[in-house]
């Protein structure tokens, strides 16, 4: 083929050369840019439509089912933890791509201000042999598809997908425990709050007459009516009851704000709770060594560490792999323009065996320390193990405990009511018996706080044992639910539990496994519903149910909501 020689063919070269040499000084030149207030303010006022922004109005009492759903649904750290988990997931689809053989192409198009030509000289004389000649066309263009399999990076990728996939379970273990937290926070302070509701204004009007009546009281002492040392400690009583009240006065200002951060509420804006007139307690009626069982299986944490366990298996079986040779298979289509050449497409293939001989002497090493990270994801699942354990009894106590303080608390305030009453009821002339009559009615107000927030302590040590016994008191499917779908789905599942506590006891717990093995669990957990039926998680759920929530009547299942 003949050649021509084209010398301007490239005459922007050096305009090219120096745009790249401007665009790289351009770079290196780069320096921080703060944010300013307009956008910090337009980020802010994005954020506030995206918190708030899609949610369903409230317009009705907040009851503790509601508070549920809409903890659940709309809770920001629950949304971080359901994105968090969705990477994940994503993480292991890409995976999976590493077991397939990896395909690179290659395409390239080369072009010569000038002919690329040469010629060749004797060895032994020095003097030129050939004339100059060229075996390549001024432009020319070539592409290869290179497809490449290694048997080795094919173990090592199928375990690390493995790795991976139980990764995505260890996420769904701990947005589990995200939730539990969750439902045991709302819990308390949905009767915190409700407290709040209840008793704030008869708190306020109780400081209004206490302090109202303090003049009162120092008058007395005064003008010597009663004994001064009567006067004087009945003026320390009537102190530390407004002490008491303001107390409590500054813990329930904020209780609705807490319950409004947990449900995504804005700051600020007024709602009110459908509160229960009388509050109910139900005791537990299970053994403690069903609840042991109940919580070596559905507990968050250790099922989190069996997963643990697992990837430290599949550490070992990669570690391993990497000390054997790898085998590559490789298959190369190519295409080159040339017109010099004879064949313009061409495949090569090939197999090839290699590896590094030093493995052989890690190999001992790498054994022992793989069969030592295997002992130590089991030394800590049993550690762990026995911190449930221990969390599960102080939790069961400390339920008693608390339930046994909120019917003393109970039956205190009943007597500081009918004591109030007494008071009230008699005619009082004297400025002694209207002191006597403000001191009742101060002291009942705070036996009722106390009664109240007793029953919050109550419901939040029962929040404690929910999750130290990993049962979710949610749907599993509550990620396809909308809000009215999810909130009918918790309706019915306290519904169902409510059905059974009455007939909840040891006996019926353990008989009740084979008859129920087919039925939805009241109260949904992660394990499979086989091991559910196995150890009866449902009348788990069922014995130590409490649900002071709302009226006693049970709302049917809706007929379009399956769950």
């Amino acid at each position: 083929m003949a050649w021509t020689n084209r010398p301007h063919r490239f005459a922007l070269w050096p305009a090219a050369w120096l745009g790249l040499g401007l665009l790289a000084l351009g770079g290196c030149t780069l320096v921080p840019h703060p944010l300013t207030d307009a956008d910090r303010l337009a980020e802010a006022d994005g954020d506030r439509a995206e918190m708030f922004g899609n949610e369903e109005p409230l317009r009705h009492p907040l009851t503790l089912h509601e508070a549920f759903a809409r903890a659940l649904k709309y809770n920001l750290d629950g949304r971080v933890k359901l994105i968090e988990e969705a990477l994940s997931q994503d993480d292991l689809d890409l995976s999976r791509y590493d077991l397939l053989p990896k395909a690179y192409i290659n395409a390239a198009y080369t072009s010569r201000n000038n002919v690329n030509a040469s010629s060749s000289q004797a060895v032994a004389t020095g003097q030129q042999s050939l004339v100059p000649s060229t075996s390549t066309d001024q432009n020319d263009g070539a592409a290869d598809l290179l497809l490449s399999w290694n048997i080795l990076d094919f173990g090592v990728s199928y375990f690390g997908a493995r790795q991976q996939s139980n990764r995505v379970l260890i996420g769904q273990e701990e947005r589990r425990k995200v939730i539990q937290s969750l439902i045991q926070d709302v819990r308390r302070a949905f009767w915190r709050a409700a407290s709040a509701q209840r008793l704030s204004r008869q708190i306020a009007d109780s400081i209004h007459d206490a302090e109202a009546a303090l003049p009162d009281a120092r008058k007395v002492e005064t003008e010597g009516l009663h004994s001064p040392v009567d006067s004087l400690r009945y003026q320390k009583a009537l102190l530390t009851l407004i002490y008491q009240l303001e107390s409590a006065q500054a813990v329930l200002a904020v209780s609705k704000i807490e319950l409004a951060q947990l449900i995504n509420l804005p700051p600020g804006q007024p709602y009110s709770l459908a509160v229960p007139h009388d509050l109910r307690l139900s005791s537990v009626r299970l053994p403690i060594t069903r609840m042991e069982e109940t919580a070596l299986l559905l507990n968050p944490d250790i099922r989190e560490l069996s997963y643990q366990k697992r990837i430290s298996v599949d550490e070992t079986h990669k570690a391993l792999l990497r000390l054997l040779p790898g085998i590559t298979f490789s298959y190369d289509p190519s295409y080159d323009s040339n017109s010099f050449l004879v064949n313009h497409y061409w495949a090569t293939s090939a197999v090839r065996l290699g590896g590094y001989l030093s493995n052989l002497l890690t190999f001992p090493v790498t054994y022992r320390r793989a069969g030592n990270a295997e002992h130590l994801a089991d030394l800590k699942r049993e550690a762990m193990s026995m911190a449930v354990l221990a969390k599960l009894h102080i939790a069961y106590q400390q339920f008693l405990d608390a339930s046994k303080l909120f019917r003393r608390a109970q039956e205190v305030s009943e007597v500081d009511e009918r004591l109030y009453e007494q008071i009230r009821n008699r005619n009082a002339t004297d400025i002694g018996g209207d002191l006597e009559r403000i001191s009742a009615k101060v002291s009942a107000e705070v036996s009722q706080l106390q009664r109240y927030q007793a029953y919050a302590e109550t419901q939040a040590a029962l929040g404690r044992l929910y999750a130290a016994l990993g049962i979710d008191p949610l749907p599993e499917d509550v990620d396809t639910l909308d809000f009215q779908g999810l909130d009918r789905a918790l309706r019915h599942a306290m519904a169902e539990r409510n059905r059974l506590t009455p007939a909840a006891n040891a006996e019926a717990a353990g008989s009740a496994v084979a008859s129920r093995a087919d039925e939805r669990p009241a109260i949904a957990a992660s394990a499979p519903a086989g091991e559910q039926a196995k150890l009866g998680v449902t009348e788990v759920a069922a014995a130590i149910a409490v649900d002071n929530s709302g009226p006693r009547s049970q709302p049917k299942p809706d007929a379009s909501n399956p769950h």
